[in-house]
């Protein structure tokens, strides 16, 4: 909800204090009184969604970033459930390819270019949130550049492969230590009402307040481009 306060690691107390806030929530508190970075349109149209709830039941975030913080939530608050998409690492790298891109129409693409080219500025087409870089390359981005862990690689794509690893093997560890909390989710059965509900039971849904859906896990089919 608030990627601007928060690091990869090092910055347990946005998190703490989210996790009280969505605590209190739960327990019957205002919904409005939660910590949101407004600057985000999809977390803004979120939060006001929240705040028109009369009883929320239950809370779910969505982050990469809280990998690092899991024993520290876990050990917060008892009630946490932490489930960790699993997917392939090629479709993976892909998907992060396109995301960390900067689309532009071609004639949009041609003047910041030349607009580049005139001012003697760096002209941007990609960001790389995984590797150390000076800006002259990738586009610096000062609020994700500083949520990912960082990799010596030769190439981006080399370098998010590392992250996932990385990410996978850490999540290993964190699962066979915390398994009454964490568990993984596998893409490939996401569609599964049985794989569903038992998602459900995990987080504490009781089976009468199930409800099944196609759920939609962005996959890119593109190949990864050397950006």
């Amino acid at each position: 909800m608030n990627p601007s306060c928060v690091r990869f690691f090092g910055t347990p107390r946005p998190i703490l204090n989210a996790i009280d806030e969505f605590q209190t929530i739960v327990d019957g508190g205002d919904p409005s009184m939660l910590t949101v970075d407004l600057g985000r349109p999809v977390v803004a149209k979120t939060y006001d969604q929240l705040s028109k709830m009369n009883r929320v039941r239950l809370i779910g975030d969505i982050a990469f970033y809280y990998l690092s913080y899991v024993e520290a939530i876990a050990e917060r608050n008892p009630n946490a459930r932490f489930l960790c998409l699993r997917r392939d690492i090629d479709e993976t790298i892909a998907s992060w390819m396109n995301k960390s891109g900067i689309p532009r129409w071609r004639s949009k693409y041609l003047a910041d270019k030349f607009g580049a080219w005139i001012t003697r500025e760096p002209f941007y087409e990609s960001r790389n949130f995984w590797m150390n870089h000076d800006g002259t390359r990738w586009m610096p981005d000062p609020v994700w550049d500083k949520c990912f862990p960082k990799f010596e690689a030769k190439t981006k794509p080399e370098a998010i492969r590392k992250y996932c690893e990385y990410y996978y093997e850490e999540a290993s560890r964190l699962a066979a230590k915390l398994d009454d909390v964490f568990r993984f989710v596998d893409v490939e059965q996401m569609n599964t009402p049985g794989y569903q509900a038992g998602i459900l039971e995990f987080v504490g849904v009781s089976p009468e307040n199930h409800m099944f859906t196609d759920a939609h896990i962005h996959q890119s089919r593109q190949p990864p481009k050397n950006g």
